[in-house]
């Protein structure tokens, strides 16, 4: 059995930026979100006997850009990072959203690293688009 749920942490998954460009500072803004995936393994076990019982799962990271150009342009942009953790414990899987939520909190770090590689990583897809974006206006 394979799911995938979003996780609504408490976690404030966000960024702001902003760079100067010859056509103007270009402010971005990045939100990001988390999405969990479980796999439940394993059998449960008859009284006495140990249960092979246990749930896997991997947390991906998808983040949402926003960026304006001074005045005139506005970028849409996704960016997504899979794996950006994971684990397993035994037992059944959480089937609620809360639950999920201890997985994300618990590693709140590795998200937020995870959130800024991908704003820096972004930083030059941002400049080609302020750079097409200029050389349109005065084309």
């Amino acid at each position: 059995m394979l799911a995938a749920c979003a996780a609504s942490p408490a976690l404030a998954l966000e960024h702001e930026v902003v760079i100067d460009h010859a056509g103007g500072p270009i402010a971005a803004d990045y939100r990001g979100a988390v999405t969990i995936e479980t796999k439940q393994v394993g059998t449960a076990s008859a009284a006495g006997r140990p249960s092979t019982l246990r749930c896997q799962w991997t947390a991906s990271l998808n983040v949402e850009r926003v960026a304006k150009v001074g005045a005139g342009l506005q970028s849409l942009r996704t960016l997504t990072t899979d794996d950006v953790t994971g684990g397993s414990k035994p037992g059944w899987c959480p089937t609620k959203p809360q639950a999920l939520d201890k997985f994300v909190d618990a590693r709140d770090a590795r998200f937020k690293a995870a959130l800024l590689a991908l704003v820096d990583q972004d930083r030059a897809t941002l400049l080609a688009e302020a750079d097409n974006a200029k050389a349109m206006i005065r084309g």
